[in-house]
Protein backbone atom coordinates (compact mmCIF):
# COMPACT_ATOMS: atom_id res chain seq x y z
CA UNK A 1 0.00 0.00 0.00
CA UNK A 2 3.19 2.60 0.82
CA UNK A 3 4.47 1.74 -2.25
CA UNK A 4 1.42 2.25 -4.36
CA UNK A 5 0.79 5.80 -2.95
CA UNK A 6 4.63 6.66 -3.20
CA UNK A 7 4.18 5.34 -6.92
CA UNK A 8 1.27 7.29 -7.38
CA UNK A 9 2.83 10.44 -5.62
CA UNK A 10 5.90 10.32 -7.97
CA UNK A 11 3.39 9.55 -11.14
CA UNK A 12 1.08 13.01 -9.67
CA UNK A 13 4.44 14.99 -9.67
CA UNK A 14 6.04 13.83 -12.88
CA UNK A 15 2.68 14.84 -14.49
CA UNK A 16 2.18 18.30 -12.97
CA UNK A 17 5.74 19.20 -13.65
CA UNK A 18 5.21 18.06 -17.70
CA UNK A 19 2.29 19.93 -17.70
CA UNK A 20 4.07 22.88 -16.09
CA UNK A 21 7.32 22.33 -18.99
CA UNK A 22 4.07 22.14 -21.36
CA UNK A 23 2.75 25.29 -20.50
CA UNK A 24 6.23 27.56 -20.00
CA UNK A 25 7.27 25.67 -23.86
CA UNK A 26 3.67 27.05 -25.57
CA UNK A 27 4.33 30.70 -23.95
CA UNK A 28 7.67 31.17 -25.59
CA UNK A 29 6.35 29.87 -28.72
CA UNK A 30 3.57 32.38 -28.84
CA UNK A 31 6.08 34.76 -27.96
CA UNK A 32 6.87 34.68 -31.74
CA UNK A 33 9.34 32.37 -33.68
CA UNK A 34 11.34 33.21 -36.38
CA UNK A 35 10.54 32.24 -40.07
CA UNK A 36 13.57 30.02 -39.85
CA UNK A 37 12.60 28.41 -36.63
CA UNK A 38 8.83 26.93 -37.15
CA UNK A 39 9.72 23.97 -39.16
CA UNK A 40 12.54 22.70 -36.79
CA UNK A 41 9.63 23.46 -33.93
CA UNK A 42 6.93 21.17 -35.81
CA UNK A 43 9.69 18.03 -35.41
CA UNK A 44 10.06 19.01 -31.75
CA UNK A 45 6.18 19.13 -31.85
CA UNK A 46 6.08 15.54 -33.03
CA UNK A 47 8.75 14.25 -30.37
CA UNK A 48 7.16 15.66 -28.21
CA UNK A 49 3.79 14.48 -28.37
CA UNK A 50 5.76 10.81 -29.08
CA UNK A 51 7.33 11.17 -25.48
CA UNK A 52 4.34 12.64 -23.64
CA UNK A 53 2.77 9.63 -24.89
CA UNK A 54 5.32 7.13 -24.23
CA UNK A 55 5.00 8.83 -20.58
CA UNK A 56 1.33 8.04 -20.44
CA UNK A 57 1.64 4.83 -21.68
CA UNK A 58 3.69 3.60 -18.98
CA UNK A 59 2.38 5.40 -15.86
CA UNK A 60 -1.04 3.67 -17.45
CA UNK A 61 1.50 -0.04 -16.70
CA UNK A 62 2.64 1.42 -13.69
CA UNK A 63 -1.25 2.23 -12.40
CA UNK A 64 -2.65 -1.08 -13.52
CA UNK A 65 0.58 -3.89 -11.61
CA UNK A 66 -0.34 -1.44 -9.03
CA UNK A 67 -4.09 -2.11 -9.43
CA UNK A 68 -3.44 -5.99 -9.62
CA UNK A 69 -2.17 -6.22 -6.17
CA UNK A 70 -5.96 -4.69 -4.60
CA UNK A 71 -9.56 -6.46 -5.78
CA UNK A 72 -11.35 -3.55 -6.79
CA UNK A 73 -14.59 -3.51 -5.06
CA UNK A 74 -18.32 -3.25 -6.80
CA UNK A 75 -19.68 -0.06 -8.26
CA UNK A 76 -23.24 0.14 -8.04
CA UNK A 77 -25.31 3.60 -9.26
CA UNK A 78 -27.35 4.97 -6.80
CA UNK A 79 -29.91 5.41 -9.66
CA UNK A 80 -30.79 3.24 -12.24
CA UNK A 81 -31.46 6.32 -14.55
CA UNK A 82 -29.48 5.80 -17.77
CA UNK A 83 -28.97 9.51 -18.19
CA UNK A 84 -27.27 9.38 -15.06
CA UNK A 85 -25.82 6.59 -15.75
CA UNK A 86 -23.85 8.31 -18.84
CA UNK A 87 -23.43 11.94 -17.06
CA UNK A 88 -21.52 9.59 -14.64
CA UNK A 89 -19.10 7.96 -16.87
CA UNK A 90 -18.75 11.71 -18.64
CA UNK A 91 -17.40 12.77 -15.66
CA UNK A 92 -14.97 10.16 -14.96
CA UNK A 93 -13.33 10.73 -18.80
CA UNK A 94 -13.68 14.62 -17.61
CA UNK A 95 -11.43 13.88 -14.39
CA UNK A 96 -9.01 12.29 -16.44
CA UNK A 97 -8.72 14.23 -19.27
CA UNK A 98 -8.51 17.76 -17.14
CA UNK A 99 -6.93 16.44 -14.37
CA UNK A 100 -5.05 13.62 -15.14
CA UNK A 101 -6.98 11.37 -11.96
CA UNK A 102 -8.34 8.13 -12.57
CA UNK A 103 -10.92 7.17 -10.38
CA UNK A 104 -10.86 3.61 -8.47
CA UNK A 105 -13.17 1.37 -7.01
CA UNK A 106 -13.42 2.76 -3.53
CA UNK A 107 -13.04 6.00 -4.69
CA UNK A 108 -15.88 5.84 -6.94
CA UNK A 109 -18.05 4.05 -4.41
CA UNK A 110 -17.56 6.72 -1.73
CA UNK A 111 -17.90 9.85 -4.26
CA UNK A 112 -21.39 8.46 -5.75
CA UNK A 113 -22.46 7.91 -1.95
CA UNK A 114 -21.06 11.77 -0.85
CA UNK A 115 -23.26 12.78 -4.15
CA UNK A 116 -26.30 11.09 -3.48
CA UNK A 117 -25.77 12.74 -0.06
CA UNK A 118 -25.65 15.99 -1.05
CA UNK A 119 -28.50 16.06 -3.54
CA UNK A 120 -30.66 14.86 -1.12
CA UNK A 121 -31.05 11.56 -3.42
CA UNK A 122 -32.26 13.78 -6.29
CA UNK A 123 -30.73 12.24 -9.48
CA UNK A 124 -31.47 15.93 -11.33
CA UNK A 125 -29.66 17.86 -8.94
CA UNK A 126 -26.64 14.92 -9.22
CA UNK A 127 -27.04 15.85 -13.07
CA UNK A 128 -26.99 19.26 -12.51
CA UNK A 129 -23.87 19.14 -9.33
CA UNK A 130 -21.95 17.38 -12.06
CA UNK A 131 -22.08 19.30 -15.17
CA UNK A 132 -21.50 22.79 -13.02
CA UNK A 133 -17.87 21.25 -11.85
CA UNK A 134 -17.32 19.98 -15.82
CA UNK A 135 -18.16 23.75 -16.54
CA UNK A 136 -16.03 25.37 -14.35
CA UNK A 137 -13.38 23.37 -14.76
CA UNK A 138 -13.17 21.70 -11.21
CA UNK A 139 -11.54 18.40 -9.90
CA UNK A 140 -14.60 18.03 -7.45
CA UNK A 141 -18.09 18.28 -7.51
CA UNK A 142 -19.78 20.13 -4.22
CA UNK A 143 -23.06 21.38 -3.01
CA UNK A 144 -24.25 24.35 -5.74
CA UNK A 145 -25.58 26.88 -3.77
CA UNK A 146 -26.74 30.29 -5.19
CA UNK A 147 -23.50 31.97 -3.69
CA UNK A 148 -21.70 29.86 -6.26
CA UNK A 149 -23.87 30.71 -9.05
CA UNK A 150 -23.79 34.44 -8.51
CA UNK A 151 -21.15 35.93 -6.42
CA UNK A 152 -20.52 39.62 -6.21
CA UNK A 153 -17.04 41.20 -7.68
CA UNK A 154 -15.81 43.40 -4.94
CA UNK A 155 -14.09 46.17 -7.23
CA UNK A 156 -11.98 48.11 -4.42
CA UNK A 157 -10.79 44.75 -2.17
CA UNK A 158 -10.92 40.99 -1.65
CA UNK A 159 -13.50 38.53 -2.93
CA UNK A 160 -15.24 36.22 -0.77
CA UNK A 161 -15.74 33.73 -3.64
CA UNK A 162 -14.16 30.47 -4.46
CA UNK A 163 -11.42 32.22 -5.83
Amino acid sequence: MIKENTLQSQMNKFWQALGDTQDELNTFINGGLPPSIVKRHKQFEKKWERMTNQASELCDAIEQEADAALEPVEIKLPWPDQSFAQIWQEWKDYLAEQHHKRMKSRMERAALSYLKHITNDDVKVAQEYLEFAMANGYPRFFKVTIKNYETPVNEGGRDDGDF
